[in-house]
């Protein structure tokens, strides 16, 4: 077997970083060392190779014959050796998921789903994150984000569409024996929720309620306040049919009205574009499209 007769890998990383940054100063801040520790590096570099890789300006250096023939090798080696290591560190290393998720979907849709997926892939610590601030995903909070866009298109995410819902009004059954039909909706308050406040109005005119004056209510941050509100008999809630179905199974909400009204936008799993090869969130979204 050939023996390799290599440099040392700290003379090699402070060549690139100077020759990528065309500066010894520049080189050292990113490596975190001193300018004379560049200079040195490089120097026991070009002894060991015989030759000269920069040239040594005024303020400044570049290289010389030598270095361009050299640097794109030792860039390219380096960068293999790093994607390799991490890639390594990733198939070893525990690995955990969070996810960036709205309450309302954590409580009722997600979290009673979650068992199987920590059966399927035990190796993943999944983190949930409901302390959201708007509606939009996050990347410096989540690895992943479960949520709701008109506008699946900001740059640098990838949006992988997993549903599609249908809005419904659901109110507690003492309520619901009262509602034959859309003129009786005005006796009774909808429960409006912080940024779907036009869903009421949209599904009021989908069942034949249009300009019908309702009854003030009180606004809710969430619409797992909403619900529970209506369930209590408080009013009526709009919103996508997955967040009710087993309450509407179960007998503690009714739809008294059929629509078929669908949401504008859609529900998405987003990430980062760059982050998409990772096992982790690769095998969550093969989950929750299994599940969707």
């Amino acid at each position: 077997m050939v023996r390799r007769t290599l440099p040392p890998l700290t003379t090699l990383r402070a060549f690139e970083a100077a020759a990528r940054l065309v500066s010894f100063k520049a080189a050292a801040e990113e490596l975190r060392v001193t300018q004379s520790a560049i200079s040195h590096q490089v120097a026991s570099l070009e002894r060991s190779l015989g030759t000269p890789l920069f040239l040594r300006l005024p303020g400044r250096v570049e290289l010389n014959e030598a270095g361009v023939i050299y640097f794109p090798v030792v860039q390219d080696a380096l960068d293999k050796i790093a994607f390799t290591t991490d890639l390594i560190r990733q198939n070893n290393a525990p690995t955990s998921l969070t996810v960036q998720v709205y309450v309302t979907v954590a409580v009722r849709w997600l979290i009673p789903r979650l068992q199987t997926f920590k059966e399927k892939f035990p190796e993943i610590a999944m983190n949930l994150d409901a302390s959201l601030l708007d509606w939009e995903f996050n990347p410096d909070r989540a690895d992943v984000g479960f949520i709701y866009t008109r506008a699946p298109n900001r740059p640098n995410l990838t949006y992988t569409l997993l549903r599609r819902e249908r809005l419904v009004g659901v109110c507690s059954p003492a309520i619901a024996k009262s509602i034959t039909g859309p003129d009786d909706l005005r006796h009774f308050s909808f429960l409006s929720v912080s940024g779907n406040t036009e869903d009421a109005a949209s599904w009021a005119a989908s069942v034949g309620a249009s300009g019908l004056s309702q009854k003030s209510s009180p606004l809710f941050d969430s619409n797992l306040l909403a619900i529970e509100a209506a369930a209590n008999g408080q009013g009526i809630v709009i919103v996508p049919e997955f967040l009710v179905e087993g309450d509407v199974a179960n007998g503690t909400l009714v739809a008294p009205l059929a629509s078929d009204l669908m949401q504008p936008g859609g529900w998405y799993l987003v990430h980062l574009e760059r982050r998409g090869g990772e096992k982790a969130i690769r095998k969550f979204l093969q989950w929750i499209q299994g599940q969707a």
